[in-house]
């Protein structure tokens, strides 16, 4: 008979496999059918599925990612609180997102759920984040508003996981922000039966959360609209290369590096100096937009 703590590892991969079945088909409908790579975790046991979309009438590249491995040293991009000797055995599990639309108008998302465990110590983790280019003001709110109605049905604390968003998604080497933030939650290792609702249910709400901004999937898109979104995807890569430790730990882990590196956008432009003009959208972005605001009004 398998032991409790193997019962609760084999539901929780259950329960990651169905939120990226769940995400993929509202994606496909609303794109078209993704392409599917299954692969196998050389540094270990274990292994994940990979489902990307790429020149579709919405994403211009798109991905959503499942993984279950077993290693055999945690790796220091973990960078867990636990004090977790080097060379304890681990397990980690989680679903892996992001989209990176064709139209300007529509903006590029972000959502990541995961579980470890290494030794005798589990948690989990996640978040959710927005990173637009012509952010229209009452979509920003009604997302940030969505998540902190999430947090509130499962007793969590939204401004909490929302600062530590906001203080995560940052280019410390230019002090700026990713995007407008979302959530960001890590080391959740209290109720386990709660932690693990509370993560599923955010892997869940996905589509209802992203559906609302693809109403500007059709807008009309200027070349110089383009080229700012291009420019602003540079920003994107130079996060998720230089701060992101889902991608440091992918890499430390040994794992599959296309799967890893889905997360980069198709096209991304670097302008020297680049200065928005004065009063135009593309200098709210930066000036208004990119700056933490408390977007849900709580106080």
């Amino acid at each position: 008979m398998p032991g409790r703590e193997t019962t609760h590892k084999n539901a929780v991969i259950t329960a990651f496999r169905a939120v990226q079945d769940h995400i993929c088909a509202f994606l496909s409908k609303e794109d078209q059918p993704y392409r599917e790579d299954a692969w196998n975790y050389a540094s270990g046991s274990g292994g994940g599925l990979t489902r990307v979309w790429a020149d579709g009438p919405l994403l211009e590249k798109g991905g959503v990612g499942f993984s279950s491995i077993e290693g055999t040293s945690l790796p220091p991009s973990a960078a867990t609180q636990f004090k977790i000797p080097s060379g304890t055995p681990f397990t980690a599990t989680g679903v892996s997102l992001v989209m990176h639309p064709r139209n300007p108008h529509v903006p590029t998302v972000h959502m990541n759920i995961r579980y470890f465990e290494a030794g005798d110590v589990w948690w989990f983790g996640g978040g959710m984040d927005l990173t637009p280019y012509y952010p229209v003001e009452a979509g920003v709110v009604g997302f940030h508003r969505g998540l902190r109605d999430l947090c509130g049905a499962h007793g969590r604390d939204y401004p909490a996981y929302k600062r530590a968003c906001d203080d995560y998604f940052i280019l410390k080497h230019r002090g700026e922000a990713r995007g407008v933030g979302g959530l960001f939650f890590d080391h959740l290792q209290g109720d386990r039966a709660g932690d693990f609702a509370f993560t599923e249910a955010l892997g869940l709400a996905f589509p209802d959360l992203y559906r609302p901004f693809l109403a500007a999937r059709g807008q009309a898109v200027t070349e110089r609209q383009r080229d700012f979104q291009l420019y602003r995807r540079s920003r994107y890569v130079e996060f998720n290369l230089l701060w992101d430790r889902g991608t440091l730990f992918g890499l430390q882990s040994g794992g599959r590096t296309e799967s890893i590196l889905m997360s980069m956008p198709p096209l991304a432009k670097w302008v020297y100096g680049f200065q928005p003009e004065p009063g135009s959208p593309e200098e709210r972005l930066t000036d208004y937009f990119l700056k933490p605001r408390d977007w849900a009004g709580t106080g």
